[in-house]
């Protein structure tokens, strides 16, 4: 049973940044696209063949990289703050949104979500965050963590309409442990559909260790989300080993790009020290629970079509 929920609305900075996310965040999609419900769960695999997974070379020579057109999958109170702005902004014109004129009132004003509120959330916006007891996985991640003693590092379910795989939106992965500003389990899951549902993983799991000015032994550096990167770099120029981005005009500043990345390398209190990357496309059927090996992390989807109307939440 869904539970109310007390929240407050932000402050007229976090309204303008709302204002920004994309149209299918907001329910905006194409009513002609079939929705899914799609649940994800990472894991880390026992520990017999992490050991095993260990004398195995992964390679080095990589660019990491989140990609375009991301998403990032939203709480219930960030989808409810997201449509509350996007009224304001169909309400009013931009002087009323952005000027000195706007309600602050907002601040301190405490909302209740009450069931409907959540349901419509729920049923009428696409990637948003689904309560736990929404999950269909819940039993057999339960039954990895305590007989197999492995790690959850991801799990969430959401919906969202599936659109050509070309033209996908990709969905910020983030999980495991975090050393710093920077987490185990990164990278992005895409998900969508032709003639079957097709599924991309671009997912990195790395491990890291206190920075006492060992070689970094050439590892790549793991990019910013793009939620939290400035847009000033790219991600191509925070790598080492990517070489020099042929659409700079100035060799000069491609070896100032290398040399403060090396600074910022040599400034961090953790480094990494083993990274291993899950890159793959395959194609899956509806309704089935599929499985993703890898000799560090195993994944378990579902995708599930997804009818409003017949739900009983």
């Amino acid at each position: 049973m869904l539970k109310e929920l007390k929240i407050y609305l932000p402050n007229t900075a976090a309204l303008l940044a709302l204002l920004m996310l994309t149209p299918q965040a907001l329910g905006q999609e194409n009513t002609n696209n079939k929705w899914y419900q799609v649940e994800v769960a990472i894991f880390t695999q026992p520990e017999n063949a992490q050991l095993a997974a260990n004398q195995e070379t992964f390679r080095k020579d990589i660019i990491l990289s989140y990609g375009d057109h991301t998403q990032q999958l939203q709480s219930i109170e960030e989808a409810n703050l997201s449509k509350h702005a996007a009224s304001l902004a169909i309400e009013g014109n931009t002087e009323t949104i952005t000027g000195s004129n706007i309600n602050t009132s907002i601040d301190t004003e405490r909302v209740e979500l009450d069931p409907d509120t959540i349901r419509e959330i729920l049923e009428t916006q696409a990637f948003v965050k689904l309560p736990t007891e929404l999950r269909n996985l819940n039993e057999t991640v339960g039954a990895l963590e305590r007989r197999n003693r492995q790690r959850i590092l991801f799990h969430e379910a959401w919906r969202q309409p599936l659109i050509d795989p070309e033209k996908a939106t990709a969905i910020i992965i983030a999980g495991g442990q975090t050393f710093d500003n920077e987490q185990e389990l990164a990278g992005t899951v895409k998900f969508g559909v032709s003639r079957y549902i097709h599924v991309h993983t671009n997912i990195w799991f790395s491990e890291f260790a206190s920075n006492e000015g060992q070689d970094n032994q050439e590892w790549p550096m793991v990019p910013t989300p793009p939620s939290a990167n400035n847009g000033d770099i790219d991600d191509t120029l925070i790598n080492l080993n990517a070489g020099l981005n042929k659409s700079k005009q100035d060799l000069w500043h491609q070896y100032d790009v290398i040399d403060t990345t090396y600074q910022n390398i040599k400034e961090k209190p953790f480094i990494v020290t083993n990274l291993a990357t899950l890159i793959q496309t395959r194609r899956m059927r509806s309704s089935e629970v599929h499985y993703i090996d890898h000799p560090k992390i195993g994944i378990l989807i579902t995708v599930i079509p997804y009818d409003a109307s017949s739900t009983n939440n």
